[in-house]
């Protein structure tokens, strides 16, 4: 539903890489960034090393909270609203289109840029997500963001922005200086899926395993996890947010975990106050380790609610 020109499209090394140009060249120093409160950004060193404040903003089953943002913008020098709109990394909540438009409403009203990051929209596996908040504004406010990094080979290092020309000219000519540009071989490969249909198949497959993958963690939820916590079904994406219906400690959740075997992504990685929280991912893992790491992690979870 974007309408992008060529000149208004720049493929760069992934998203990561995109992150890092705008914030190099398009954001000034000390710049305050609101975003999803928890976010996967909270996760990176990237902001925080370049002087950057990250402003949390809430999050409902619709996506993104609308007032925080007029009140923080009154209250603060905001330069920029960032937003994963679509199977959010780590919640899996996908913004509703009324929540997309209201959005792009407040942040016309008050100039403030948005960088869309839409890495995960081709994993919906359910009903396909709303237009991009990019395809619902044609004043160029939004910088999107798109990779294959999720959906077909994170190797090939192969992402986009879309965004205005003068903007994307600006990028293009710091990324130059950078690294002189992507690879070649990797855009080839890419074109040539994309013309052949293959990207196309290979997407309807991964879509079929990560629904059988699904069905396998909620289905262990159910039988292991029903007294303990709730969850919310992901419709798409890599990812459920577990969240317990008791705090424990984190920090030692995560190392009796990992003397037992079992790597896990505590909250606290995505908001330091997410002590009942737990992102699960279930693209990865084979069937069988799923199953079997989530009755371990069930059973470490009820020892350290019994000690507390």
């Amino acid at each position: 539903g974007i309408n992008a020109s060529p000149s208004s499209i720049m493929i760069v090394s992934g998203a990561l890489q995109a992150l890092q140009l705008i914030c190099s060249s398009l954001l000034p120093k000390n710049s305050t960034i609101l975003l999803e409160r928890p976010s996967y950004l909270f996760s990176l060193k990237l902001f925080q090393s370049m002087n950057m404040d990250l402003c949390g903003i809430p999050l409902d089953e619709e996506g993104m909270e609308i007032a925080p943002i007029s009140f923080h913008k009154k209250h603060k020098n905001i330069n920029l609203l960032y937003t994963i709109p679509c199977f959010h990394n780590p919640t899996g909540i996908t913004m509703t289109e009324g929540r997309r438009k209201s959005i792009i409403d407040v942040c016309q009203k008050e100039q403030l840029p948005i960088i869309e990051d839409d890495v995960y929209r081709e994993l919906w596996l359910d009903t396909p997500p709303p237009v991009p908040l990019k395809a619902l504004e044609k004043e160029g406010l939004v910088l999107y963001l798109g990779s294959l990094s999720k959906s077909l080979s994170p190797g090939l290092r192969i992402g986009w922005i879309v965004g205005p020309e003068p903007v994307i000219e600006r990028l293009a000519d710091i990324k130059m200086q950078n690294d002189y540009g992507s690879s070649s071989l990797s855009q080839w490969a890419a074109a040539e899926w994309f013309a052949s249909g293959f990207y196309q198949t290979h997407l309807e497959e991964v879509r079929t395993q990560l629904r059988i993958r699904r069905e396998m963690a909620c289905n262990t939820l159910a039988i292991h996890f029903s007294d303990i916590a709730t969850w919310q079904i992901p419709k798409g994406g890599f990812y459920i947010w577990l969240i317990l219906n008791q705090a424990v400690s984190m920090q030692t959740l995560f190392k009796v975990a990992l003397d037992n075997g079992l790597l896990i992504h505590p909250g606290t990685i995505y908001d330091t106050l997410s002590n009942r929280h737990l992102r699960l991912s279930y693209s990865y893992a084979s069937l069988s380790d799923m199953e079997n790491g989530l009755v371990r992690l069930s059973t470490l979870i009820r020892s350290l609610i019994r000690q507390s």
